[in-house]
């Protein structure tokens, strides 16, 4: 700064004093009044916005593709899903039901429930999608079944069925209908679960069917779209709840041990706010804690601690305004400015304090060393907050909007925190006068702030630090990228488990690629090409819901249907007539003599059931024996009418034609305005990575315009990296300009420089050895070192342009101490974010503390020993 600024900035410094802080009573209660209606504007006024989406510019192509493909089918925008999975296609067929039919009640939380394969024309057209030959083998097994079936209709009860099987176990079972073992199989767990009053239901789907789990059978999804309040924290969590009741009353009694799983968009992004927003909360307290030692240490001094934390939470309620005014809402990026501003904010109290206290204690008066302390160290603030605030303001010319507010808020808040550092801070300390300590028993500081040894060890120290550089360089080529989100997110979550769960199965990946094509002759072109790629899987259009050779299964179909006979109209639900006890003593004496042939296996397994049962039923009295053979029966023969009433309208299918297919359906499809829709599944595990790069880019080869989540996921990442690059290209070119236009002096702009180039180069170096990959909320950290960390450099360069001889002890300066004390506190606060749980959050938060520690240092041990060539000259 030249003579003619420093003169005039000690003027306005002098009349700021004098007709301001002269009245420190007026201030405080201004600013606190100022600060109360300031915190109930911002409750009452600011929003968040946790839609992820809206955090890269929307006008980039890649956006546009997306937008194009959420107008064409707004279905599938902002949905919930839910994985249900039971035990037995029947299990899973009547909670998935339930669940729908709850679900729809609720019209203030629910805006639309979609059940894929739900309602009457997959009930009746099912077995068209199944392969012509896989029709045909279980046309011959359920064929091969119609004389069990018709016997059983005769007598539905558990006297009639034990006397069927027990006919076939006299004869070997041999000529049975059906295979024996699985029946029998399925009987000992009733058995045993009737025996332990546990509940249990007989899938009869899956003894006559081919296909017996997996998706559709026993896995089935519902996505739910739920209605959104976005003006709120968490704009699903109404919604969320309504469907967390819901499961509540479902899955209970014989649904008990069904599985219902969420996850999809909106309840990652719930469990995210959730977790980010504790996770910040916890780290702000701590943050407070840690800052509050650091300072007790620094000052020693509860006035001091007291008027610098007054003057942070005046700040951070004002900073809170602003970012209200300005930008409306915070997001899941710029909500953690917060603890930005406790580290930096303090930073500057901090420096404002000790060198308060050091003048106290040399014996200068009250007034002078407010006075003196506003100029001494007034410049130096005033040059740190707009470099600081360059460095962050950075990051608003970049497409990645989500760090651009935070950009705009966090810069903006480093001027406020310089004002109230200049303003409540000083009047505070006017009011609560720092009394000077008794001589003897002021302690000196630490032999390490009380030493000089950068300077005295400069010439090793430059070498390690050049050997360390080449080092770091060479490990910036093993720098990895982690574009993928759900990443960042606490993998605790049972939407993040459910997600990642689902990621493993060709069929039930969620990441799945989307391309529109305008004709019917496009998407098969399309479709062939896409299949044609090794990390493709399969490609569904609405052509799909077409099925080949109708003709043939149709006659399979009707084949069978007269197979079957009249008995599948007229099947009748279990008798309700009392089960006599004698039925399972018959069947009993069976086993006995099959198990005395030697049989093994199923047979004696049943055996033993059955033998525990008969010993449960002589144990009890008549009506809790009849309770326990009648939920026997239930559990057995219960599921069979439903099992053959759907078999029944299986066998009643219709040709099916584009013009037959459900409205629904093709709405899901093809558009309004005739686009149609290919959706793409990945061959691959997508949890890996490379799989996923691979995925996205092989598909873009046959569709440049090809999207959906993971095309959004990669193309934001690029874009973050666009941002990373052009905000610390920014950065570095507006801070070297600003500090050559203030300091005027090209040897302390390259030696304020130095150490933010060096922290930078080691704190990326440090990310390969700790295996650390840079991701959607640490890429951010290097351009945020760069506004966080002049102010080191900028102090002590400060300190070295008065430093007389290389023998003063530069690091007991209140400058060093400022330095090392106010980057304690921004590491405090940046430390507990890298214990979070949220793992974005808790990178961005390692990153930051690595990269500050590596700040510190530089600034206090690599600048003074480059610096000792300029100081030897002044002996």
């Amino acid at each position: 700064m030249s003579k003619t600024a420093e003169n005039l900035f000690i003027r306005i410094v002098n009349w700021w004093d004098e007709n301001f802080l002269s009245r420190p009573w007026l201030v405080v209660v201004l600013f606190l009044i100022a600060a109360g209606f300031t915190l109930q504007y911002t409750k009452n006024n600011l929003q968040f916005d946790t839609n992820t989406a809206d955090m890269i510019s929307t006008e980039l192509p890649f956006q546009q593709n997306r937008i194009r493909l959420e107008k064409a089918f707004p279905q599938d925008v902002s949905t919930i899903i839910l994985l249900v999975e039971g035990k037995t296609p029947e299990e899973t067929a009547d909670a998935v039901k339930l669940i729908g039919e709850k679900l729809r009640q609720n019209t203030t939380d629910i805006k639309a429930v979609h059940i894929p394969d739900e309602g009457e024309f997959f009930a009746r057209n099912g077995l068209l999608y199944l392969d012509l030959e896989e029709l045909e083998d279980l046309s011959a097994q359920l064929a091969n079944a119609q004389p069990f079936i018709g016997r059983i209709s005769e007598n539905n009860s558990l006297g009639g069925l034990l006397d069927i099987l027990g006919e076939a176990l006299k004869a070997s079972d041999e000529g049975f209908e059906i295979e024996l073992n699985p029946l029998l199989e399925k009987i000992r767990e009733a058995v045993v679960a009737a025996t332990e009053d546990k509940p249990y239901r007989l899938s009869w789907q899956q003894l006559m069917l081919t296909r017996d789990e997996g998706l559709g059978v026993t896995k089935r999804f519902i996505n739910i779209t739920p209605v959104l309040n976005f003006e709120e924290l968490l704009p699903a969590e109404k919604s969320i709840a309504a469907i967390d009741k819901v499961l509540a009353e479902v899955l209970q009694g014989d649904l008990a041990n069904v599985s219902v799983r969420k996850t999809g968009e909106v309840v990652l992004e719930h469990e995210e706010m959730l977790t980010v927003g504790t996770g910040v909360s916890l780290a702000s307290v701590a943050s407070m804690i840690l800052v509050s030692a650091t300072l007790w240490v620094a000052y020693r001094s509860f006035k001091l601690m007291f008027a610098t934390f007054v003057a942070l939470t005046v700040g951070l309620i004002f900073s809170l305004g602003f970012a209200t005014v300005a930008i409306g809402q915070l997001n899941l990026i710029s909500i953690g400015f917060a603890v930005l501003f406790i580290g930096m904010g303090d930073a500057y109290s901090s420096h404002f304090c000790l060198r308060y206290r050091e003048l106290i204690l040399r014996g200068v008066s009250q007034r002078q060393a407010l006075r003196e302390t506003l100029t001494s160290t007034g410049s130096s603030l005033v040059l740190c907050a707009i470099t600081a605030a360059t460095g962050l303001y950075a990051f608003i010319p970049t497409n990645y909007s989500g760090v651009a507010e935070l950009g705009i808020i966090a810069g903006t808040s480093m001027f406020i925190a310089l004002a109230t550092t200049f303003t409540i801070l000083p009047a505070l300390l006017k009011i609560m006068p720092l009394k000077p300590a008794r001589r003897g028993k002021e302690k000196k500081g630490t032999s390490f702030l009380s030493s000089n040894w950068p300077l005295r060890y400069a010439r090793p120290i430059r070498t390690v630090t050049v050997v360390l550089g080449l080092i770091s360089v060479g490990l910036l080529c093993d720098i990895t990228v982690d574009f993928n989100p759900i990443n960042l997110r606490d993998p605790n979550t049972e939407s993040v488990k459910t997600f990642k769960y689902l990621l493993q199965f060709e069929d039930t990946s969620p990441m799945t690629l989307a391309s529109l094509a305008q004709s019917e002759a496009e998407v098969r072109a399309k479709k062939a090409a896409f299949e044609a790629l090794p990390t493709v899987d399969k490609v569904v259009s609405v052509f799909d819901f077409i099925p080949e050779n109708q003709d043939e299964k149709l006659a399979v179909i009707s084949d069978l249907a007269l197979i079957m006979g009249p008995q599948l109209d007229s099947f009748p639900p279990p008798t309700r007539e009392n089960v006599d006890p004698q039925v399972i003593e018959n069947f009993y004496q069976v086993l006995q003599v099959r198990a005395a042939a030697g049989e093994n296996g199923v047979i004696k397994a049943l055996d033993e059931a059955l033998k525990r049962l008969r010993v449960r039923l002589e144990s009890v009295d008549e009506s809790t024996r009849q309770a326990i053979l009648a939920r026997l029966q239930d559990s057995i023969l219960g599921p069979l009418p439903t099992t053959i009433a759907n078999l029944r309208d299986s066998l009643q299918a219709h040709p099916i034609a584009m013009e037959t297919l459900p409205q629904d359906l093709k709405n899901r499809w093809v558009s309004a305005d005739g686009l149609y829709r290919l959706q793409i599944f990945p061959k691959k595990d997508l949890n890996d990575l490379e799989n996923l790069r691979e995925f996205i880019l092989e598909a873009q080869k046959v569709d440049k315009n090809v999207t959906d989540v993971p095309v959004a996921y990669l193309e934001s990442m690029n874009e973050a990296i666009k941002a990373f690059q052009q905000a610390f290209g920014i950065a570095f070119v507006a801070t070297t300009v600003l500090l050559l236009v203030i300091l005027r002096n090209l040897k302390d702009t390259l030696l304020v420089l130095l150490p933010l180039l060096l922290a930078s180069l080691f704190t990326a170096a440090s990310t390969v050895l700790l295996d650390i990959s840079f991701n959607f909320a640490n890429i951010i950290a290097l351009p945020l070192l760069f506004g966080l960390g002049v102010d080191n450099g900028i102090h002590m360069a400060h300190r070295l342009h008065y430093l007389r001889s290389d023998d003063e002890n530069l690091l007991s300066t209140s400058e060093a101490q400022g330095i090392f004390y106010g980057s304690l506190t921004t590491v405090f606060s940046f430390a507990s974010l890298a214990f979070t749980t949220h793992q974005g959050t808790a990178s961005m938060g390692m990153i930051l503390t690595i990269g500050l520690l590596l700040t510190l240092i530089c600034a206090m041990v690599v600048l003074p020993a480059f610096s000792t060539l300029r100081v030897s000259h002044r002996r």
